[in-house]
Protein backbone atom coordinates (compact mmCIF):
# COMPACT_ATOMS: atom_id res chain seq x y z
CA UNK A 1 0.00 0.00 0.00
CA UNK A 2 1.50 3.18 -0.92
CA UNK A 3 3.20 5.11 1.98
CA UNK A 4 1.55 8.41 1.52
CA UNK A 5 -2.01 6.69 1.53
CA UNK A 6 -1.08 4.98 4.76
CA UNK A 7 0.05 8.60 6.39
CA UNK A 8 -3.33 9.97 4.94
CA UNK A 9 -5.15 6.83 6.72
CA UNK A 10 -3.55 7.55 10.19
CA UNK A 11 -4.28 11.34 9.69
CA UNK A 12 -8.47 10.66 9.19
CA UNK A 13 -8.53 8.31 11.76
CA UNK A 14 -6.54 9.59 14.60
CA UNK A 15 -8.55 13.21 14.33
CA UNK A 16 -12.02 12.36 15.05
CA UNK A 17 -13.00 16.86 15.12
CA UNK A 18 -11.78 17.18 11.55
CA UNK A 19 -13.97 17.70 9.22
CA UNK A 20 -13.71 15.01 6.78
CA UNK A 21 -15.41 12.10 9.31
CA UNK A 22 -18.31 14.43 8.84
CA UNK A 23 -17.59 14.75 5.07
CA UNK A 24 -20.83 12.30 3.76
CA UNK A 25 -22.87 13.60 5.90
CA UNK A 26 -21.90 17.34 4.17
CA UNK A 27 -21.83 16.17 0.76
CA UNK A 28 -25.36 14.84 1.68
CA UNK A 29 -26.49 17.98 2.41
CA UNK A 30 -24.28 20.08 0.35
CA UNK A 31 -24.25 18.68 -3.22
CA UNK A 32 -25.99 20.99 -6.01
CA UNK A 33 -26.33 23.60 -3.66
CA UNK A 34 -24.47 26.83 -3.91
CA UNK A 35 -22.83 26.96 -0.82
CA UNK A 36 -19.43 27.27 -0.40
CA UNK A 37 -17.06 25.85 2.05
CA UNK A 38 -15.41 28.18 4.27
CA UNK A 39 -11.75 27.95 4.58
CA UNK A 40 -8.85 28.83 6.77
CA UNK A 41 -6.07 30.47 5.14
CA UNK A 42 -5.25 30.04 1.10
CA UNK A 43 -7.22 27.86 -1.32
CA UNK A 44 -5.24 24.94 -1.74
CA UNK A 45 -8.03 22.39 -3.20
CA UNK A 46 -11.57 22.60 -4.27
CA UNK A 47 -14.13 20.32 -5.37
CA UNK A 48 -17.08 21.74 -6.43
CA UNK A 49 -18.45 23.82 -3.14
CA UNK A 50 -15.99 21.62 -0.69
CA UNK A 51 -12.72 23.70 -0.36
CA UNK A 52 -9.41 23.25 2.00
CA UNK A 53 -7.28 26.17 2.66
CA UNK A 54 -3.35 26.28 3.90
CA UNK A 55 -4.49 26.75 7.40
CA UNK A 56 -6.74 23.89 7.65
CA UNK A 57 -4.06 21.22 5.97
CA UNK A 58 -1.33 22.66 8.27
CA UNK A 59 -3.93 22.13 11.40
CA UNK A 60 -3.69 18.53 10.26
CA UNK A 61 -0.26 18.01 9.58
CA UNK A 62 0.36 20.05 12.93
CA UNK A 63 -2.35 17.65 14.86
CA UNK A 64 0.07 14.24 12.92
CA UNK A 65 3.39 15.78 14.66
CA UNK A 66 1.89 16.24 18.38
CA UNK A 67 1.31 11.80 18.02
CA UNK A 68 5.44 11.93 17.78
CA UNK A 69 4.50 9.35 15.51
CA UNK A 70 7.84 8.98 13.61
CA UNK A 71 5.83 9.88 10.20
CA UNK A 72 8.02 12.57 8.22
CA UNK A 73 5.45 14.81 7.22
CA UNK A 74 8.15 17.78 5.92
CA UNK A 75 8.75 16.67 2.50
CA UNK A 76 6.86 18.69 0.06
CA UNK A 77 6.36 15.48 -1.79
CA UNK A 78 4.60 14.16 1.33
CA UNK A 79 2.66 17.01 1.29
CA UNK A 80 0.96 17.01 -1.89
CA UNK A 81 0.65 13.66 -1.46
CA UNK A 82 -1.68 13.78 1.53
CA UNK A 83 -3.61 17.02 -0.62
CA UNK A 84 -4.33 14.71 -3.30
CA UNK A 85 -5.68 12.06 -1.23
CA UNK A 86 -7.99 14.87 0.82
CA UNK A 87 -9.34 15.43 -3.05
CA UNK A 88 -9.39 11.87 -3.92
CA UNK A 89 -11.68 11.21 -0.90
CA UNK A 90 -13.74 14.06 -1.07
CA UNK A 91 -14.26 12.48 -4.91
CA UNK A 92 -14.78 9.12 -3.58
CA UNK A 93 -17.55 10.73 -1.41
CA UNK A 94 -19.36 12.22 -4.18
CA UNK A 95 -19.09 9.23 -5.68
CA UNK A 96 -20.61 7.28 -2.91
CA UNK A 97 -23.50 9.90 -2.44
CA UNK A 98 -24.38 9.85 -6.18
CA UNK A 99 -24.97 5.53 -5.32
CA UNK A 100 -27.25 6.31 -2.60
CA UNK A 101 -24.68 4.92 0.02
CA UNK A 102 -25.19 8.06 2.57
CA UNK A 103 -28.72 6.40 2.66
CA UNK A 104 -27.17 2.96 4.63
CA UNK A 105 -28.61 1.91 7.89
CA UNK A 106 -24.83 1.66 8.96
CA UNK A 107 -23.96 5.15 7.32
CA UNK A 108 -26.21 6.62 9.09
CA UNK A 109 -25.68 5.20 12.18
CA UNK A 110 -22.23 5.53 12.37
CA UNK A 111 -22.52 9.45 11.28
CA UNK A 112 -25.10 9.77 14.44
CA UNK A 113 -22.73 8.23 16.94
CA UNK A 114 -19.59 10.01 15.31
CA UNK A 115 -21.96 13.55 15.70
CA UNK A 116 -23.16 12.29 19.59
CA UNK A 117 -19.30 12.36 20.41
CA UNK A 118 -18.08 15.17 18.41
CA UNK A 119 -20.48 17.15 20.33
CA UNK A 120 -19.17 15.69 23.61
CA UNK A 121 -15.79 16.69 23.00
CA UNK A 122 -16.58 20.27 21.93
CA UNK A 123 -18.93 19.95 25.32
CA UNK A 124 -15.52 18.91 27.50
CA UNK A 125 -13.41 21.42 25.37
CA UNK A 126 -15.80 24.58 26.57
CA UNK A 127 -15.33 23.02 30.38
CA UNK A 128 -11.83 22.47 30.09
CA UNK A 129 -11.30 26.00 28.26
CA UNK A 130 -12.96 28.19 30.57
CA UNK A 131 -11.65 26.54 33.59
CA UNK A 132 -9.23 28.97 35.19
CA UNK A 133 -6.17 28.09 38.09
CA UNK A 134 -5.49 31.07 39.94
CA UNK A 135 -1.75 31.60 41.15
CA UNK A 136 -3.25 31.20 44.82
CA UNK A 137 -4.78 27.98 44.29
CA UNK A 138 -1.10 26.86 43.12
CA UNK A 139 0.95 28.14 45.73
CA UNK A 140 -1.69 26.68 48.14
CA UNK A 141 -1.37 22.82 46.99
CA UNK A 142 2.35 23.61 46.38
CA UNK A 143 2.31 24.12 50.24
CA UNK A 144 -0.36 21.36 51.39
CA UNK A 145 1.65 18.81 49.66
CA UNK A 146 5.14 19.79 49.61
CA UNK A 147 6.38 16.35 51.07
CA UNK A 148 4.83 14.61 48.35
CA UNK A 149 6.85 16.82 45.77
CA UNK A 150 9.99 16.06 47.04
CA UNK A 151 12.12 14.32 44.63
CA UNK A 152 12.71 10.80 46.06
CA UNK A 153 16.00 9.50 47.95
CA UNK A 154 18.02 7.52 45.30
CA UNK A 155 21.07 5.08 46.69
CA UNK A 156 23.83 3.42 44.71
CA UNK A 157 23.16 -0.34 45.41
CA UNK A 158 25.61 -3.24 44.81
CA UNK A 159 24.04 -6.99 44.95
CA UNK A 160 25.58 -10.13 45.67
CA UNK A 161 23.38 -13.09 44.48
CA UNK A 162 23.72 -16.77 45.18
CA UNK A 163 21.50 -19.73 45.43
CA UNK A 164 22.54 -21.36 49.22
CA UNK A 165 21.98 -20.31 52.91
CA UNK A 166 25.35 -21.38 53.12
CA UNK A 167 27.11 -19.39 49.94
CA UNK A 168 26.00 -16.12 51.94
CA UNK A 169 27.45 -17.04 55.18
CA UNK A 170 30.53 -17.67 52.97
CA UNK A 171 30.38 -13.99 51.14
CA UNK A 172 29.59 -12.91 54.68
CA UNK A 173 33.03 -14.13 56.45
CA UNK A 174 34.85 -12.70 53.24
CA UNK A 175 33.48 -9.68 53.45
CA UNK A 176 34.36 -9.34 57.55
CA UNK A 177 37.86 -10.07 55.92
CA UNK A 178 38.27 -7.32 54.68
CA UNK A 179 37.42 -8.38 50.95
CA UNK A 180 36.03 -5.61 47.88
CA UNK A 181 32.60 -6.37 47.28
CA UNK A 182 32.88 -5.50 43.81
CA UNK A 183 35.47 -8.32 43.60
CA UNK A 184 33.31 -11.25 45.01
CA UNK A 185 30.06 -9.93 42.97
CA UNK A 186 32.25 -10.53 39.82
CA UNK A 187 33.75 -13.95 40.77
CA UNK A 188 30.70 -15.56 42.59
CA UNK A 189 27.42 -13.91 42.27
CA UNK A 190 24.66 -15.23 39.83
CA UNK A 191 22.91 -12.13 38.72
CA UNK A 192 23.53 -10.34 35.56
CA UNK A 193 25.14 -7.25 37.50
CA UNK A 194 28.31 -9.00 38.02
CA UNK A 195 29.92 -7.82 35.11
CA UNK A 196 29.74 -4.18 36.63
CA UNK A 197 30.46 -5.88 40.34
CA UNK A 198 27.22 -6.01 41.58
CA UNK A 199 26.29 -2.59 40.70
CA UNK A 200 22.54 -1.56 40.25
CA UNK A 201 23.56 2.27 39.75
CA UNK A 202 21.29 4.62 41.74
CA UNK A 203 17.72 3.24 42.94
CA UNK A 204 14.31 4.63 43.95
CA UNK A 205 12.65 1.67 45.26
CA UNK A 206 10.19 0.06 42.45
CA UNK A 207 7.81 -2.60 42.65
CA UNK A 208 8.37 -3.65 39.12
CA UNK A 209 11.85 -4.39 39.19
CA UNK A 210 12.46 -5.55 43.24
CA UNK A 211 10.65 -7.01 45.75
CA UNK A 212 9.40 -5.53 48.79
CA UNK A 213 12.36 -7.24 51.21
CA UNK A 214 15.39 -5.98 48.60
CA UNK A 215 13.68 -2.38 49.05
CA UNK A 216 13.46 -2.22 52.70
CA UNK A 217 17.44 -4.07 53.01
CA UNK A 218 18.41 -1.43 50.47
CA UNK A 219 16.58 1.61 52.20
CA UNK A 220 17.70 0.68 56.26
CA UNK A 221 21.57 -0.28 55.52
CA UNK A 222 23.50 2.55 56.55
CA UNK A 223 25.60 4.07 53.76
CA UNK A 224 29.41 2.47 53.42
CA UNK A 225 28.53 -0.75 55.26
CA UNK A 226 26.65 -3.74 53.42
CA UNK A 227 23.46 -5.49 54.72
CA UNK A 228 23.22 -9.34 56.18
CA UNK A 229 22.18 -11.79 53.99
CA UNK A 230 18.64 -12.34 52.98
CA UNK A 231 16.46 -14.73 51.12
CA UNK A 232 14.52 -13.21 47.91
CA UNK A 233 11.35 -13.94 46.21
CA UNK A 234 13.19 -15.76 43.57
CA UNK A 235 14.11 -18.04 46.34
CA UNK A 236 18.32 -16.55 45.95
CA UNK A 237 20.28 -15.03 48.66
CA UNK A 238 21.31 -11.34 48.35
CA UNK A 239 23.64 -9.48 50.09
CA UNK A 240 23.46 -5.80 49.41
CA UNK A 241 26.40 -3.17 49.65
CA UNK A 242 25.00 1.07 50.03
CA UNK A 243 27.97 2.90 48.99
CA UNK A 244 25.73 5.88 48.60
CA UNK A 245 23.50 8.17 49.24
CA UNK A 246 21.24 10.79 47.61
CA UNK A 247 19.13 12.66 50.00
CA UNK A 248 15.90 13.71 48.23
CA UNK A 249 15.01 17.51 47.49
CA UNK A 250 12.08 19.08 47.76
CA UNK A 251 11.40 21.09 44.77
CA UNK A 252 10.49 24.87 44.21
CA UNK A 253 7.35 26.61 43.50
CA UNK A 254 8.82 27.85 40.37
CA UNK A 255 10.31 24.30 39.22
CA UNK A 256 6.95 22.69 39.36
CA UNK A 257 4.35 25.69 39.20
CA UNK A 258 2.71 24.74 35.45
CA UNK A 259 2.92 21.19 36.42
CA UNK A 260 0.73 21.99 39.77
CA UNK A 261 -1.76 24.53 37.65
CA UNK A 262 -1.97 21.93 34.49
CA UNK A 263 -2.73 18.99 37.58
CA UNK A 264 -5.25 21.45 39.17
CA UNK A 265 -6.67 23.00 36.04
CA UNK A 266 -7.54 18.60 34.91
CA UNK A 267 -9.33 18.14 38.68
CA UNK A 268 -11.16 21.52 37.95
CA UNK A 269 -12.66 20.90 34.53
CA UNK A 270 -13.40 16.59 35.79
CA UNK A 271 -15.59 18.20 38.58
CA UNK A 272 -16.85 20.74 36.23
CA UNK A 273 -17.65 18.16 33.88
CA UNK A 274 -19.30 15.75 36.43
CA UNK A 275 -21.05 18.40 38.31
CA UNK A 276 -22.33 19.01 34.30
CA UNK A 277 -23.94 14.96 34.28
CA UNK A 278 -25.39 15.25 37.82
CA UNK A 279 -27.48 18.29 37.12
CA UNK A 280 -28.69 17.00 33.30
CA UNK A 281 -29.73 13.82 34.74
CA UNK A 282 -33.12 14.85 35.75
CA UNK A 283 -33.68 16.17 32.44
CA UNK A 284 -33.36 13.13 30.83
CA UNK A 285 -35.24 9.42 31.12
CA UNK A 286 -31.27 7.32 31.89
CA UNK A 287 -31.56 3.74 32.15
CA UNK A 288 -28.09 1.66 33.03
CA UNK A 289 -28.99 -2.41 33.30
CA UNK A 290 -25.24 -2.85 34.38
CA UNK A 291 -25.90 -6.21 35.92
CA UNK A 292 -26.62 -7.56 32.41
CA UNK A 293 -22.98 -7.37 31.78
CA UNK A 294 -21.96 -9.72 34.18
Amino acid sequence: MNRCFILFLFVIFCFAGCDYFSLTKDLSNNMGKDEIKQIDGLLLAQVDNWRMGTRDFEKQIEAVKTLNTGADLSSPDVKRNLLQEFVNLEILAREAIAKGFDKDKDVKEALHNFKRTLLAQKMLAEIFDGTVVTDLEVEDFYESNKDRLSEPEQRKIREIVVNTDQEAKDVLIRLLQGEKFSVIARTISVADSKRQGGDLGYLTPNADEKFLRFWEVAFTTDQGTNSHYFKGDDGKYYILYVEDVKKGQTRSLDEVREDIRSALKQINADKKRQDIIDSAKSKYNIIINADLLD
